[in-house]
């Protein structure tokens, strides 16, 4: 499920497709891409009854064509963030 930066840190309720229709699901703050999240009952009918659990996997997208002012805010994030994605252990 593709979300924005913004909402990977600050946390975002957003609309997920299921078997059954849309969806509200609560992103977590500091949430990563690549990162599994579950709607429990919302899966693939079970053989006993039941509906399975559906695992959505985040993936951050960012603006494909920022504005001026995004950029600018993006610059502005850059001059006062310390973090290094590089520096992270694998």
């Amino acid at each position: 499920m593709p979300i924005s930066p913004w909402e990977a840190v600050l946390g975002a309720k957003i609309k997920v497709p299921t078997l059954d229709g849309p969806v509200e699901m609560r992103v977590p703050p500091k949430s990563q891409g690549g990162q599994m999240l579950r709607l429990k009952g919302k899966g693939l009918a079970r053989q006993g009854g039941g509906q399975g659990d559906q695992y959505v996997r985040l993936n951050i997208v960012v603006p494909p064509n920022p504005s001026d002012r995004e950029k600018e805010l993006f610059q502005s994030l850059a001059e006062v963030s310390k973090f290094d994605p590089r520096g992270l252990a694998v």
